[in-house]
């Protein structure tokens, strides 16, 4: 594989791991206040967070147990169904089939961070590791912007269920790709 394309790899892999947590910590805090959750309980919703904190964890399962692009691909399938999962939740109160869901988004997310960024350190050569690092950063930062910013967006040109369903088309998107 060119580093080129192993570049163009690295970009699409690191968007679908930047855009879940986009939608998980800056968009559906503003999804929630619109519906007017209280913002204590939006505050609590910080705690989703946790999985991306503990991934060591679970980190050392990845690597015993089955390839990359099968947890890859595991994930983020799981996560197209998990945002589907949001349109059948009501957005007004946060109730334990909610945090049900965005916990597990949390936690499907955070494992397919694994998977990418061990794919890539063994995809990688030590001279493409620069390069990639950029292309890194760059692909999980305009991930984000997109989680936040587009979607949000999004949701105000045509709703939220809209919005959420094309940010499950995006993620299904890239696990085509993957």
């Amino acid at each position: 594989m060119t580093t080129r394309t192993k570049l163009f790899w690295v970009a699409v892999l690191y968007f679908a791991e930047g855009f879940p947590f986009g939608i998980i910590t800056d968009a559906l805090p503003v999804y929630f206040r619109i519906h007017g959750v209280r913002l204590a309980d939006i505050g609590l919703l910080s705690l989703v967070g946790l999985p991306w904190t503990l991934k060591f964890l679970w980190a050392p399962a990845l690597d015993r147990w089955g390839q990359r692009r099968t947890w890859v691909l595991g994930c983020q399938a799981l996560l197209v169904a998990g945002l589907m999962a949001l349109l059948t939740l009501p957005p007004t109160r946060v109730a334990a089939r909610l945090w049900l869901v965005l916990v597990a988004l949390a936690v499907f997310s955070a494992t397919q961070d694994i998977a990418i960024d061990a794919y890539t350190i063994e995809l990688l050569d030590r001279e493409e590791m620069g390069p990639a690092n950029g292309v890194r950063v760059t692909a999980y930062r305009v991930a984000l912007i997109a989680a936040g910013g587009a979607i949000v967006a999004l949701a105000g040109l045509v709703g939220w269920p809209a919005a959420f369903a094309g940010a499950a088309g995006l993620m299904a998107v890239s696990w085509v790709c993957t």
